[in-house]
C-alpha cells in the first residue's frame, strides 16, 4: 500500500497540538474510481480472501504488482485495513482472548437471540438452475426467544457472531487485470498533475 500514498502531497502536521510541526503524507486526499465503477464494461471477479492472503499477496498474484494492493482496498471501499481485512486465524483467536478472556468464554456467552423468519431454502428448477434462498432471521430479546417453539429461534455465541462478522469481510471483488493499466494510468494523471 505504500505506492497508493507515495504521490499524495504532504502536509505540516501538529498531532499533540505542541507547535512542532511533523511532515506526514495527506490521507485526506482518496482515489475514487466512481465512472470507472459505473461503467459496465468493467469486469469484477468475486474473490474469498483465504487465511494466508494478504492484499499485496493477491494484488501480485492477480496483476503481478504487489504495489496495486491499494487497488483492492479502493475497489472495495476499505479505508482501514486493520479493521476492515479479515483476521487470520490467529489473530482470531488472540482477538477474541483480549475480548473475552478465551474462545471457549466466547464460545460459552450468548451474544444476542434470533427468531427465524424464514429458513434457507435451497432447490433446482426445471431448466437445472440451483436456486438459493438465503435464511431470514431478526435479533429479539429473550423473553421473545423463549416464547418460541425451538425450530424458530436460534441463539447466537459471542463466538458465531464474531467469526461471522469475520468471515463476512472475506468476501471482495477484484478487477479483471485488462483493466489495470486505464487504472494505474488515470491514477498517476490525476495525482502528478
Amino acid at each position: 500500500m505504500p505506492y497508493f500514498f507515495t504521490p499524495n502531497p504532504l502536509v505540516l502536521y501538529d498531532p499533540l497540538n505542541t507547535d512542532r510541526r511533523h511532515l506526514a503524507t495527506d490521507i485526506t486526499r482518496r482515489f475514487k474510481l466512481e465512472n470507472a465503477i459505473k461503467s459496465p464494461s468493467l469486469i469484477y471477479y468475486n474473490y474469498m480472501i483465504k487465511d494466508t492472503d494478504r492484499p499485496d499477496i493477491i494484488a501480485d498474484k492477480l496483476y503481478g504488482d504487489s504495489t496495486l494492493d491499494w487497488l483492492i482496498f479502493v475497489i472495495n471501499n476499505i479505508f482501514d485495513p486493520y479493521f476492515q481485512w479479515p483476521l487470520t486465524y490467529k489473530q482470531f483467536n488472540d482477538y477474541l482472548a483480549q475480548k473475552y478472556g478465551s474462545a471457549s468464554v466466547a464460545q460459552a456467552g450468548i451474544h444476542h437471540y434470533e427468531k427465524i423468519i424464514q429458513a434457507r431454502k435451497d432447490y433446482n428448477t426445471p431448466d437445472g438452475e440451483r436456486i438459493v434462498i438465503p435464511e431470514n432471521a431478526l435479533q429479539v430479546d429473550q423473553t421473545t426467544y423463549t416464547s418460541l417453539a425451538s425450530s424458530d429461534r436460534r441463539s447466537v455465541t459471542n463466538y458465531d457472531f464474531e467469526e461471522n462478522a469475520n468471515n463476512r469481510k472475506r468476501s471482495i471483488k477484484l478487477i479483471d487485470a485488462a483493466f489495470i493499466p486505464a487504472i494505474v494510468q488515470q491514477f498517476d494523471e490525476i495525482y502528478r498533475a
